[in-house]
C-alpha cells in the first residue's frame, strides 16, 4: 500500500506498533528505539516520535528515564478499560433492548451478516466497520446520547479494535447471539451475552500476554523479566 502523506504514515506505523506489541512481538520491558523502529518499518524519525506519543497516551508504551520509550505492562490499563467498557456497555445493552423494535433488531442482524462475510473473506478492514457499526447502532438504541459518548471515550483509552485479530475471539457468533438475545426482547440476557463477549476478549489478551517470552508466573503472579 502506497503511503501517501506523513498524517497516512503516522497511523498506519501506529496500528502496525499496536499489532506488534499485542500480538506479543514486542516484550513488555522491550526498548522501543527510534531509529530501529524507522528502520524496521521503512519511515522517518517524525512519524515514529508521533506514533510513540500516541501508543503511550494509550498507555500500550511508557518513558522511562535513562532508557527512553519501553513496552508497558497492559495488565492493570487494561483491566481497568475493560471494567469501564463491560459498566458501561452493559448499561447501554440493557436500556437499548428494553426499547428494541422489530426494524433495529433486523439491522442488527444485518449488520451481523456483514461481519460473517468479512471474516469469511479475510477482510479485517470490512470487519472492523462492522463490529463498531454493530456495537454503536446496538448502543445508539438506548435513547441516552450522554451514555454512548462515554463509551466512545473509553473507547478512545485502548485500542481495543486491534484485538479483533487476536486467537481466541468469536466476534461473529457472539454478536449473532447478542442480537438474538436484543430480538426477543430480553435485556438482563443479552447484557449478560455482551458481558462474556467482553470477558473473552480480556482472556483473549491476557493470554497472548501470559505467552510472550520473558514472562512468568510464580504463585498466581506475574512478572516481567
Amino acid at each position: 500500500m502506497a503511503i501517501a502523506s506523513f498524517q497516512g504514515k503516522r497511523d498506519i506505523l501506529v496500528h502496525q506498533l499496536r499489532q506488534a506489541i499485542l500480538s506479543g512481538q514486542y516484550r513488555v520491558g522491550d526498548r522501543l528505539r527510534q531509529a530501529d523502529v524507522a528502520q524496521r518499518y521503512g519511515v522517518s524519525a517524525t512519524p515514529v516520535r508521533e506514533a510513540l506519543r500516541i501508543l503511550e497516551a494509550q498507555g500500550l508504551v511508557r518513558h522511562e528515564p535513562h532508557r527512553g520509550v519501553t513496552v508497558a505492562d497492559l495488565a492493570g490499563s487494561f483491566d481497568q478499560v475493560y471494567r469501564l467498557r463491560e459498566a458501561l456497555e452493559c448499561l447501554a445493552v440493557e436500556i437499548a433492548v428494553e426499547r428494541m423494535t422489530d426494524e433495529r433488531a433486523a439491522r442488527l442482524f444485518q449488520i451481523v451478516q456483514v461481519v460473517e462475510k468479512a471474516i469469511a473473506d479475510g477482510d479485517d478492514e470490512a470487519r472492523h466497520q462492522a463490529h463498531t457499526e454493530f456495537h454503536l447502532f446496538l448502543y445508539a438504541g438506548c435513547g441516552f446520547p450522554a451514555l454512548v459518548e462515554l463509551v466512545k471515550l473509553v473507547w478512545n483509552q485502548f485500542p481495543w479494535d486491534e484485538l479483533l485479530t487476536l486467537p481466541g475471539l468469536t466476534s461473529a457468533q457472539d454478536h449473532r447471539e447478542i442480537a438474538a438475545l436484543a430480538a426477543a426482547r430480553n435485556p438482563k440476557a443479552a447484557a449478560e451475552r455482551l458481558r462474556r463477549h467482553l470477558d473473552t476478549v480480556r482472556l483473549a489478551l491476557a493470554a497472548t500476554r501470559d505467552s510472550q517470552p520473558g514472562r512468568e508466573s510464580t504463585n498466581g503472579t506475574e512478572r516481567s523479566a
